[in-house]
């Protein structure tokens, strides 16, 4: 188990090999036992191979190609429609209808999602998370029809890898892991800290020469600077979605 989560590389070529139905059931059946808050399991998975779906949530998620390459892509939701529709259907008193139900549910779904890209793993498949499911909800839960009360939080592309690429650069365990109350680092610290993370990440950034001079063209000098960019996650970037979110939530009947 440890040496499984410590080999962890993202995976975004796949192969044409598909993934067998009896595997992939296995496979999601390891959500089914994940932890999850008073055992309401309030998440639900879609799972997507149909090639013209596929097409259309290539185009939603920024048309990453490992879209459209892997045999399958699971869309993990917070689910309380179908909490909601058992508590209908045994007139007992509704709830869950919320912030606090949309978090518990968001949270079930993520720890289902690890668990089930660590069985995957396991098995000789890749997997790569995608953050852009946030990006596109309002037209994620369109095309897959997701009721009100249930929400994209997450996706996973899964196949067999058609790279092997290597482990990328994490932050020292320092950084993360507080003792008792939260350490806010100095300035020293933060600089020695993110040292390797400038250093490699920036070589990889700059590796392509295309991306190099348009990094420079911008005045991108930095890390941070690239980060903040129009180039990857920008303010403008981060408004416009987090106003679609509240919208999105409030129509799905999840904001109070």
């Amino acid at each position: 188990m440890f040496n499984l989560a410590n080999a962890h590389r993202s995976i975004r070529s796949f192969t044409s090999q598909d993934i067998d139905d009896s595997l992939l059931n296995d496979i999601l059946m390891t959500g089914l036992r994940s932890s999850s808050s008073g055992n309401m399991q309030t998440w639900s998975v879609i799972v997507t191979r149909d090639e013209a779906n596929k097409r259309r949530l290539y185009e939603l998620h920024v048309e990453q190609e490992m879209v459209l390459e892997a045999p399958v892509v699971l869309t993990f939701c917070a689910d309380v429609f179908r909490m909601r529709e058992w508590i209908r259907v045994n007139d007992s008193r509704q709830s869950f209808d919320d912030l606090l139900g949309f978090l518990t549910g968001t949270v079930d779904a993520v720890i289902a999602a690890q668990t089930i890209s660590l069985a995957a793993e396991s098995v000789g498949l890749g997997i790569c998370y995608m953050g852009t499911t946030w990006w596109a909800a309002d037209e994620i839960i369109d095309l897959l029809a997701l009721p009100k009360g249930v929400f994209p939080v997450t996706s996973l592309v899964v196949g067999y890898p058609a790279e092997n690429p290597g482990l990328r650069d994490r932050l020292p365990l320092a950084l993360m892991v507080h003792q008792e109350k939260y350490h806010c680092l100095s300035n020293e610290e933060i600089r020695a800290g993110h040292a390797e993370r400038e250093e490699k990440a920036w070589a990889r950034y700059t590796a392509v020469d295309s991306v190099r001079q348009r990094l420079a063209e911008a005045g991108i000098t930095k890390v941070t600077d690239y980060y903040t960019s129009e180039f990857k996650y920008s303010k403008e970037l981060h408004r416009r979605v987090s106003e679609m979110l509240l919208e999105t939530l409030q129509a799905q009947g999840l904001w109070l």
